[in-house]
């Protein structure tokens, strides 16, 4: 075909109507993402922005037509509530209300552009809103001035209406925000010391705040002085005592080595009469039977039953006499039910009677100080063991059980939630556990002879919770699980967010819990011929308030000279206040302390004075704030916010002397450890030389010469210690007296069984007097502080 012939070729005309070409849906991802192609989350900025690090995250202009702009208008202000809420429970039908519908031509107007609000992490920042504000103004460059402003301020009316109706926290794999403000306030970290940590809820976090008592043992121990050879002589008569506790163990007389029968009856009716009421372990009348055929006949059917017993006699030595001299018999008894738990074949101890010791030990360990610091591991092993054995599923799931069987269960199972959460108050930690993880019922209220062998058919015989019986306090205690789980669970948690305010809210349900079990436990005990006594009552007060301790604790040590936080010193000091008057810590106006004292309860008296866990840390727990409050008021600080009722100091001064008073009493019934009253020794005097209104130096001596005195004191009562367990003479003499002579040796300070303090790097500690400089003070004194 000739070229020249296609001019020849008719033209086909265009269509008179062209075909309209089919707007594409709008873009709701960043023009970052985009760009890059990849998935965007659509939220301000994005996940992936923040990944990748990019400078901005802008979003395009989305048209939307003006009937739908009007709705959005209409719902924003004339109902703004309802529009608000329903972008809260549904934010991707709210974006796809905001998308624009095919229109056309020439309906598009300047006063219909929108942006699509993306339904992001609403902070409301002034900062994020600006940023997003600029980014989809400046991408527009059709808009003109006043309607861009227009389109700022509907931006910002649109997200402070989702703030306040919308809260979404950062997610887990998204960055961690600090808070910036006091009203969120978190506590201080916990810190680390001979490789173990302690958390917030530890009763020596408190120990931090008192600067100068710290500087002024930790000094010493630099300078090799008095105060430090007292200590050195305390602590190795101690270990010298602590090892003539130990006896060789073997594996072939576990269980053998059993007091008289005389004794044994007054020491198991001890612990029946104490622990057995709070701590439900062991069916009574069971316990009887089998406790009599043991003595009976010389080899009992039940192997675990020696193992058990010796536990019930550990526990009630602890209650014997006031200076515990059954202390190494019991201490003997713990090391042979751990090692009994501990041989193969282990699974042969995975039941009943295997939970009923594990209990056992923990509340012995505990109590008659055995290796008090590991309890918080071991009550772990315990809570997964109960678990293996089923304890954590209600009876009703595990077929036809008697009413005995099911019952024998269930209150297992609240003990051991209730010793794992006590624990965990004391080793600073978490339990590890919600309530999530187990449905077991609480226990019936009945009395152990009202456990027959009938079938669990929905306890249509229990009794009202106003008829007191035997697990009416183990009841009272299991009511208030959730609150208290939570609340460890808040005080140890390491994860940012509104920590303040959920401390108030605790404090709140905290203090509605206390009150009301108080008030029915009291109500219980007046029943007559009831089971309950002023023990029980005591001790479960005991596991009540000092979750106040340990929920506003982190907060003062933290903020203790911010008003905004007064709330949490005045609760700290109100509990201290309850805790000491648990103890028999008289007040200033009582003038004869020694019938303060001699009103406590006989058995509570010796278990403080004995006792080491709850029965020693509550209570030095408390002493340390009410340290805290007398020094802040000696210095000068305000102790109110000037309209508020204050604690007297002369209330506070006789609290303290009475503490120095109990821990020496603590010493003469065996306790090794003596830091802690040679720091009360070392607050008294601080509090004194305040008072005198001495100077810096002066004050310093008066710490260093209180201190030493009570060490030197502690050391003549180990000595008393010592030869009233045994402990020849010729063991510790002569070591004790090269301590004398000038040559204090290399003795290892175990300092946080005995307190660490040279580990706690890191940790702010507020200055109760800054005038204090303790290296000038010693440079003073003609030491060189270069040579240490």
């Amino acid at each position: 075909m000739d070229p020249g012939s296609l001019d020849d070729i008719p033209k086909v005309p265009p269509p008179t109507n062209p075909v309209e070409k089919k707007r594409r849906r709008p873009p709701l991802s960043c023009e970052q993402c985009r760009r890059r192609k990849i998935r965007c989350d659509r939220t301000q900025p994005c996940n992936k922005c923040i990944e990748s690090n990019a400078p901005s995250c802008t979003y395009a202009p989305v048209h939307i037509p003006a009937w739908r702009a009007k709705k959005l208008d209409l719902m924003a202000t004339g109902n703004g509530d309802s529009a608000v809420d329903s972008a809260a429970k549904n934010p991707l039908r709210a974006i796809k209300a905001a998308e624009p519908r095919p229109e056309g031509p020439g309906t598009d107007t300047i006063d219909s552009i929108h942006p699509v609000l993306p339904f992001i992490n609403m902070d409301s920042t002034s900062a994020s809103s600006s940023k997003v504000v600029s980014s989809l103004a400046g991408s527009s460059s059709t808009s003109s001035s006043p309607n861009v402003d227009w389109l700022v301020a509907r931006v910002h009316q649109l997200e402070e209406k989702l703030a306040k109706a919308l809260r979404i926290n950062d997610t887990q794999d998204g960055p961690k925000r600090r808070p910036s403000t006091p009203e969120m306030a978190e506590p201080g970290d916990g810190f680390v010391a001979k490789s173990r940590y302690y958390g917030h809820s530890h009763w020596i976090y408190g120990v931090n705040i008192l600067k100068v008592e710290h500087d002024i043992v930790g000094q010493d121990k630099l300078n090799q002085g008095d105060l430090y050879a007292s200590l050195l002589r305390c602590k190795a008569i101690g270990r010298k005592i602590k090892k003539n506790r130990l006896k060789p163990l073997s594996s072939t007389n576990l269980g053998a080595h059993m007091p008289t029968r005389e004794l044994a009856d007054v020491l198991v009716e001890n612990y029946l009469r104490t622990f057995e009421g709070v701590f439900r372990v062991v069916h009574i009348p069971t316990f009887r039977a089998e406790y009599a055929r043991f003595w009976e006949d010389s080899h009992p059917s039940n192997e675990s039953f020696p193992i058990l017993l010796q536990l019930v006699l550990a526990l009630g030595a602890a209650l014997y006499d006031d200076h515990f001299s059954l202390r190494p018999m019991a201490t003997q008894f713990i090391f042979e039910a751990q090692m009994w738990l501990m041989i193969p074949p282990e699974k042969k101890r995975m039941n009943i009677e295997g939970i009923q010791i594990q209990c056992l030990l923990l509340l012995a360990k505990s109590t008659c100080n055995v290796g008090v610091d590991m309890v918080w591991m071991m009550a772990g092993n315990l809570v997964r063991n109960a678990m293996f054995v089923g304890l954590h599923r209600d009876p009703r799931y595990l077929g036809d059980l008697t009413i005995y069987r099911a019952e024998m269960r269930r209150r297992l199972w609240a003990t051991v939630l209730e010793l794992n959460l006590q624990l965990s108050f004391e080793g600073g930690g978490s339990p590890l556990l919600s309530t999530a993880h187990y449905d077991t019922l609480p226990p019936a209220n009945l009395n152990d002879d009202e456990l027959t062998d009938e079938k669990d058919n929905g306890r249509l015989n229990v009794k009202g919770p106003k008829v007191p019986t035997q697990t009416s306090i183990l009841r009272a205690l299991l009511a208030t699980i959730p609150l208290r789980m939570n609340l460890i669970n808040h005080v140890n948690n390491t994860r940012p967010g509104d920590h303040y305010e959920e401390t108030l809210r605790l404090n709140s349900d905290l203090t509605k819990a206390c009150r009301a079990i108080s008030e029915a436990l009291q109500s219980l005990e007046a029943v007559p011929n009831s089971p309950i006594t002023h023990f029980h009552v005591l001790v479960t007060e005991i596991c009540l308030y000092r979750c106040f301790h340990a929920l506003h604790q982190p907060i003062i040590v933290k903020y203790i000279n911010d008003a905004r936080f007064y709330f949490s010193r005045q609760m700290c000091l109100d509990s201290a206040m309850k805790i000491t008057h648990i103890w028999g810590f008289p007040d200033a106006w009582v003038k004869d302390q020694t019938t303060a004292s001699e009103a406590m309860d006989a058995d509570l008296k010796r278990l403080v004075t004995n006792g080491t866990g709850m029965f020693h840390n509550v209570a030095s727990q408390a002493m340390i704030i009410v340290q805290i409050e007398l020094l802040n008021a000696k210095a000068g600080q305000p102790t109110s916010l000037g309209y508020l009722p204050t604690v007297g100091s002369a209330n506070l001064h006789a609290r303290l002397e009475a503490t120095q008073a109990w821990k020496l009493e603590r010493v003469r019934s065996g306790e090794t450890n003596v830091k802690g009253i040679i720091f009360a020794a070392a607050c008294l005097a601080h509090v004194k030389a305040l008072e005198q209104g001495v100077d810096v130096k002066q004050r310093t001596r008066m710490m260093f010469q209180a201190a030493t005195e009570v060490g030197q004191q502690c050391f003549e009562i180990l000595k008393e210690v010592a030869e009233r367990e045994g402990l020849p003479r010729s063991k510790w003499e002569a070591e004790t007296a090269s301590l004398d002579g000038g040559s204090l040796g290399d003795i290892p300070m175990d300092w946080m069984q005995d307190w660490t303090w040279e580990d706690g790097q890191g940790i702010s500690f507020p200055q109760w007097d800054p005038d204090f400089d303790t290296d000038n003070f010693m440079e003073e004194l003609g030491f060189d502080i270069g040579e240490f």
